[in-house]
């Protein structure tokens, strides 16, 4: 150690592997979202927020509803909507707000619908078809009003909401009842034009459940579309700069049509949806760390979980082949004879095959799991150990400390391993830094060509998954800049140890 610590390059090469292995080990606590490949938080190839800074007039990711936890019941009104053709006066509908409860982070607003048998919803009639609004002319439904503070539309928009359905009398104990109403969820622009983005379906549960709704490009094209100016004139339809969030439960007719009579006249009972949190969450041209994938997953969460992949699959491939290595060329050097010309032979057949394709062919046979392909790793890279160890054995079999060992009458297993094994060691150091940077790039060579675990995040699927989605070619550097960039790194530090410990541990390098 002390004559390794005059090395900086040696030094350095540790500092990076430990920074390594710290992200990999708190891998769950740097990661900011789920780093499965196919688990989208935003839209496809978004930059990383650090680049806005370049755009200052960006549209912010981030959550925009004021009070998404509902803590506030003056943020929320209920209102009765009024048709057209029929104006209606709210029966059976009423609201009430449920106070948080101690210690708890959030309130709740419930809807309630109370029917007595023989009322008769007013149902519009005939129904209008791709209608944004309900099938009844009255409903209850409440409101929170936010802010849009650029002139840009979001990329992509995700709403969630939490909810629990809580029924009595007829739609409790009938399995139609579920039919007979609906929760909506609404957007409304400053010019009141209602766009529904969400309409539920039984069955429905006392549990409270969550519902994600990704708005389509025509959602945010209708909601936002009126409050950005037009390009050629310049002049916004809607120039307020707030829009309204609503959801409700309304009657529908769905039932009544299906079966051909009203079951209304008959059912008796009440529906109360109690909701807890309703979210807004808008998406922009940036996100995160280090942007989105071609999937919309997050870039950062997949090259935090890839250095699990590579350290993983680099060390334990690498020590598996250093223990074959280390067997075969030990046995091969020091008996010599048959035994040493089959066993070179045997490396020397493998090391004429090319090894990526070889390597292809092995992991399209066994499978794409990260145990298979330590295998396939271990089993071309055990070679080069061999011969390495062969030529130390037969320098040193011959030397007097093997000789006095022959003649008190140690074993042959008693004399490789506890006199042998011990002065080749040191030249294993160096070899072994140097394989685990070959595994790592073997592994990176395979992902990129597809034939690792897709759901596994690794630096080369990352690099795969860029390449067949054009990663480049739609502007999207970082997916691979990045992975590309943690393969060199790691690579560099193991290759910074490994020279430095072949400079401190090889007589001849110290010398010079």
């Amino acid at each position: 150690m002390r004559e390794y610590r005059r090395h900086r390059v040696g030094i350095i090469g540790i500092v990076v592997l430990v920074l390594f292995f710290a992200m990999a080990i708190f891998a769950p606590a740097l990661a900011t979202h789920s780093p499965i490949t196919s688990a989208r938080v935003a839209p496809a190839f978004l930059a990383p927020a650090w680049m806005n800074i370049f755009d200052p007039g960006s549209v912010e990711s981030r959550e925009y509803l004021p009070d998404s936890y509902l803590t506030s019941p003056s943020a929320n009104t209920l209102f009765y909507y009024q048709g057209i053709q029929t104006y209606g006066d709210g029966s059976g509908f009423d609201h009430e707000y449920v106070s948080p409860a101690l210690g708890a982070d959030h309130g709740a607003i419930r809807l309630n619908w109370t029917h007595q048998a023989g009322d008769n919803p007013s149902f519009v009639i005939p129904p209008i078809p791709m209608s944004n609004l309900p099938d009844a002319n009255r409903f209850a439904y409440f409101t929170q009003e936010f802010a849009w503070p650029k002139d840009r539309m979001p990329s992509d928009v995700n709403i969630t909401i939490r909810y629990s359905v809580f029924t009595t009398g007829s739609f409790a104990n009938e399995t139609a009842a579920g039919l007979m109403f609906k929760v909506y969820v609404w957007l409304i622009d400053s010019s009141l034009n209602w766009r529904m983005v969400y309409k539920s379906y039984p069955p429905y549960t006392t549990v409270n459940q969550e519902r994600r709704i990704d708005l389509s490009y025509f959602d945010i094209l209708e909601a936002w579309g009126g409050m950005i100016p037009d390009e050629d004139t310049g002049v916004q339809e809607d120039p307020a700069d707030v829009l309204t969030f609503a959801v409700g439960i309304a009657p529908t007719a769905q039932f009544r049509f299906f079966s051909g009579t009203n079951p209304y006249q008959f059912y008796t009972g009440s529906v109360a949806v109690e909701f807890t949190h309703l979210s807004l969450f808008g998406y922009g041209d940036y996100f995160g760390i280090l942007g989105t994938t071609d999937k919309g997953a997050d870039a950062w969460s997949q090259l935090v979980y890839g250095s699990r992949v590579s350290l993983i699959i680099g060390i334990l491939a690498t020590g598996l082949s250093t223990f074959v290595g280390v067997v075969v060329g030990m046995v091969s050097g020091y008996f010599g004879g048959k035994i040493d010309e089959i066993m070179m032979r045997i490396v020397d057949f493998l090391l004429v095959i090319p090894g990526l394709p070889l390597m292809m062919v092995l992991a399209a046979f066994l499978g794409p799991t990260i145990t298979n392909i330590i295998i396939v790793i271990a089993v071309l890279g055990w070679t080069g150990t061999a011969r390495l160890i062969r030529s130390q054995v037969l320098a040193e079999k011959n030397k007097a400390y093997v000789e006095s060992a022959r003649a008190i009458g140690a074993s042959d297993t008693y004399i490789i391993f506890r006199h042998v094994l011990p002065n080749v060691t040191p030249i294993l150091f160096a070899n072994i830094t140097l394989g685990v940077v070959g595994a790592i790039l073997s592994e990176a060579g395979l992902a990129f060509l597809g034939l690792t675990d897709p759901s596994e995040p690794s630096w080369g699927r990352m690099l795969a998954d860029a390449r067949s989605s054009g990663g480049f070619s739609n502007g999207a550097w970082w997916v691979v800049v990045f992975p590309g960039l943690m393969i060199t790194v790691l690579s560099l530090a193991f290759t910074f140890v490994g020279h430095t410990l072949d400079q401190v541990l090889n007589p001849r390098l110290r010398e010079r």
